[in-house]
């Protein structure tokens, strides 16, 4: 028993030796489409989370859109879009960015 504990001990070791990078062809093929993929889906005031399967007809709606996602960072951009709305007195527009900020302070909290 002592034995078998001491060589799983050896590899676990090991794994904390081994470098802390990955070579070049270890990202595969599959992680590579995924990586290019999330940088094509990105939004100018957040990220599409929609599975590359379910094609989206839309171009102008996404914050709208149940798969829209943003984060903390796009808060200025929303903002201003935000402050837009209201200087061109387009109420729901306005009331609909509000909602997104409200989301955003409702996770940060």
């Amino acid at each position: 028993m002592a034995d078998e504990y001491f060589a799983v001990s050896e590899k676990v070791e090991a794994l904390y030796e081994a470098p802390r990078w990955l070579l070049a062809d270890a990202e595969g093929t599959e992680m590579a489409k995924l990586r290019r993929e999330m940088h094509r889906r990105m939004l100018g005031n957040g990220y599409c989370a929609r599975p590359v399967e379910m094609d989206c007809d839309f171009e102008s709606i996404c914050e709208s859109c149940t798969f829209f996602v943003t984060t903390i960072e796009f808060r200025p951009t929303l903002e201003r879009q935000r402050d837009d709305a209201a200087a061109k007195r387009q109420v729901a527009r306005e009331q609909f960015f509000d909602g997104l900020l409200g989301r955003l302070d409702g996770e940060a909290s």
